[in-house]
Parts: C-alpha cells; structure tokens; sequence
C-alpha cells in the first residue's frame, strides 16, 4: 500500500499510511425508458360522398324543431305527459324532456353536417354562402329553440318558479348546442384541392386539435402516446383542417402554403413563439 510521507518544519515525520478512501456506493441513476410513440393508420376510405350525411342532418334536425313544436303546444295548450298529481310539475318536466331531446338531436345533426362538410367543403367564392353553410348547425340551434325561449318567457301558465328552471335550461341547451355546433375552423374546398395537390406524402395528427402536421418529429405531437398517420384528405375530412405553423415554418421552400391552411389561416411565415429569457 502506498505511504504519504508528510514534511513539518525541516523534519522527517513517521511514516503515515493514507487515510483509506471510503467510496459509497453511489447508485446510478436510470435513465428514463425512451418513451414509445404509438403511430395508427386508420386507413379510412377518403373522397366520400357527404349527401348521406347531409340528409341525416336534416332529418334530425326536422325531429329537433318537432320537439321544439310539441314543447310550444304543450305551453299554449296545456298539453303535458302525466308524472304527478301536480299541473304545474308535470308541464316543467315535460318542458325539460322536450328540451333535453331538442338538444340531443340538434348536437348530432350539427356533427353530422360539420363531418360533409371536412368531406365536400363548401366553396370561398362566395363568402356568405361558404360562412352560411359552414355553420349551419349554429343557424339551426337558434331556430331549435330561440322560438321556444321567446314564448316562454312571455307565457304566464307557469307559477314563477318553474318558469324560471324551464327558461334558464332552455337558454343553456341553446348556448350548448351553438357551441357544440359552430365549425371553428372551418375549410374551403379550394384550400382542400391545394392541400391535396400539394402534399403527397402522409401527414400526421393527434386524437384532438384542429391542425395536421409534415412531420412525426414535430414538436407539438413529439410527446403525443398516439399519433395518426395518413393522406392529407383524410386528416382533412377528421377535422383538421390546417397545417401546425411551425411544420410549415420548417418546409417554407419545399411546399408552397400559399394557398392552404397554415394553422388559423396564417401564412407560412408564421413564427413559433419567442423564448424570452430572464435574468
């Protein structure tokens, strides 16, 4: 063993063996399991025909303005379901049920609709009828039970009370179908053309969001579990409808975004967020 001999003031001091090193286990770290991108291709048929979905729209919506109808009648003609003993109680819960199924009908036929519409979008050459037929389904929450909210505040049949509970969920089953309804990102059938025409290889998206992406390096889906892959129609067609900026920041020169969907309708110049630093 390896002796320190240590000097102090001109004399040789007794041989000192070194002090033993103690090494503690030191317990390594493990690095973190690399984490595993699921990539699904779903592998839906694309370019179908949205009539179908067009007329299941209308259909449901014809039931919704129905229930719509049979609610006025019941306020106007005291027409109720029989659940008590008590007027006044069973022409609120038959109001209510009226309005639930209102909602319910008017929720799916606006689905169906928004879904033909990412399928054939309408065209931007008109403005109006493009915006007109993008949101449709909100047009038709407000038919749906506008005219209901209307006479029943105005209707007197009702003790104070259940008027109050029937007009403020009418008035919330109308705020929720709109919102559920309207198409926020909407597409115009020249931007999916352009789309079509101008990316040829798979794109990728995730279960939620409205925009698709070039890469499955991206950094907005990099840490996304499960990632679909696939033509840019059929990203299209389940609702994503515009291309993530900072994809289309990376291939400035190797597409042309001119015409198509970057994001909310930015241009390919469109920067990622600045990273500001303080110190």
């Amino acid at each position: 063993m390896a002796k320190t001999i240590i000097r102090s003031g001109g004399k040789e001091d007794e041989p000192k063996e070194a002090p033993k090193k103690t090494t503690r286990a030191v317990k390594k770290e493990e690095e973190p399991a690399e984490k595993k991108q699921n990539v699904v291709t779903p592998g839906k048929k694309t370019g179908g025909s949205s009539v179908g979905l067009r007329i299941g729209a209308v259909i449901l919506w014809v039931i919704a303005i129905a229930c719509e109808i049979l609610a006025i009648m019941a306020l106007l003609k005291n027409f109720t379901i029989r659940f008590t003993h008590n007027g006044n109680t069973n022409m609120m819960i038959t109001l209510i049920g009226f309005i639930v199924l209102d909602l319910i009908f008017a929720i799916v036929a606006a689905q169906l609709w928004k879904r033909a519409n990412h399928i054939n979008p309408p065209s931007k050459k008109n403005k109006f009828t493009f915006y007109l037929i993008s949101e449709l389904g909100v047009i038709m929450a407000c038919i749906c039970f506008i005219p209901l909210i209307v006479i029943l505040l105005k209707n007197d049949k009702l003790d104070k009370k259940s008027k109050t509970i029937v007009s403020v969920i009418a008035i919330a089953a109308l705020l929720i179908t709109g919102f559920a309804s309207a198409d926020y990102h909407p597409i115009s059938a020249e931007e999916k053309a352009e789309a079509e025409q101008v990316i040829t290889g798979d794109v990728y998206w995730t279960t939620f969001g409205h925009k698709y992406h070039l890469d499955l390096e991206c950094q907005a889906i990099v840490n996304s579990n499960t990632v679909y892959a696939g033509p840019v129609a059929e990203a299209i067609e389940s609702g994503r409808t515009a291309i993530c900026s900072f994809c289309a920041k990376r291939h400035e020169g190797e597409y042309d975004f001119d015409k198509l969907k970057v994001e909310d309708g930015g241009s390919a110049a469109t920067e990622a967020p600045e990273t500001v630093s303080v110190n």
